[in-house]
């Protein structure tokens, strides 16, 4: 709670949440893992952290000093990319990433149908769509337009399916350092973190008629484990427009494979075949 006072996130701040982020992006050298390029850009305004080659010092030390002024942090695939390479090179910035906020792991819940929008370029990886090569202050621009896009994608689901957004308000808020993505979801659902007697009863409701009846309460007993709540919620997006266009990414397949499993589970299996052993499944 001491970290998170220090760094502004439980004080109140009304302004918009893209006005509250710095973006970051890393060029990384793929042989050897050092970052050899990077920028960090504020939501309108002029880059903050260049670092041209041979200066990486001077960046990092740019870009410590404005994650001390700014309480989010956002990036695609910051989380299993940019903040590892940054931790590698400068561990004490740990304390300055209480706050991530990841658009590649956002995308799924935002796009379900079609999770491979117009701003990112590769079906496999999710990479973003920018038309510069090596240019890390023009992705890190992109990314803000890829979160507004988000935003806004989540507002219409909202709109159409409160429950739905409660359930991914509690599903990507289970794990520890959560608190960009539940500032996403407050600034989409004016509303603060669903408690779990709010959460748990939509998910059901999201499930009822979609899957087998049967899977629904051993699936959401499996949230005990705080890693099983992205899962879940890639599971449900899947399920909630399955038999359209909708895809599950390979990443995610990749990085939760308990998502294809939860799918599995509640869309595949036929609870009256498993009553019926001859039944055709």
């Amino acid at each position: 709670m001491a970290l998170l006072n220090l760094i502004g996130l439980r004080t109140e701040d009304r302004r918009p949440l893209l006005e509250r982020c710095l973006s970051v992006d890393l060029e990384v050298d793929p042989k050897t893992g050092r970052i050899f390029d990077m920028a960090a850009v504020r939501y309108g305004r002029d880059q903050v952290a260049p670092a041209s080659r041979g200066s990486m010092e001077n960046g990092l030390d740019q870009l410590e000093k404005a994650l001390s002024k700014t309480p989010l942090v956002v990036g695609h695939n910051i989380l299993r990319h940019d903040i590892e390479h940054l931790l590698a090179a400068r561990p004490r910035l740990l304390a300055k990433f209480a706050a991530p906020i990841d658009t590649l792991w956002l995308n799924p819940l935002a796009f379900p149908r079609n999770p491979y929008h117009h701003l990112v370029k590769h079906y496999h990886d999710g990479r973003l769509q920018a038309g510069h090569v090596n240019d890390p202050e023009q992705d890190a621009r992109l990314v803000f337009r890829v979160l507004e896009n988000q935003i806004r994608a989540l507002t219409d689901i909202a709109a159409q399916s409160p429950g739905t957004l409660v359930a991914y308000h509690y599903l990507a808020t289970r794990l520890d350092r959560s608190e960009g993505f539940d500032a996403v979801f407050r600034e989409v659902r004016k509303a603060g973190q669903p408690a779990p007697s709010a959460a748990l009863p939509a998910i059901r409701t999201l499930l009822a008629g979609r899957g087998c009846d049967a899977r629904i309460g051993p699936s959401l007993d499996m949230l005990a484990d705080p890693r099983m709540g992205w899962p879940l919620a890639y599971a449900l997006a899947w399920i909630s427009v399955s038999g359209g266009e909708s895809v599950m990414p390979p990443w995610v397949r990749a990085a939760f494979p308990q998502a294809a499993q939860l799918v599995r589970d509640l869309r595949d299996t036929n609870s009256a075949s498993r009553a019926a052993p001859g039944a055709r499944r």
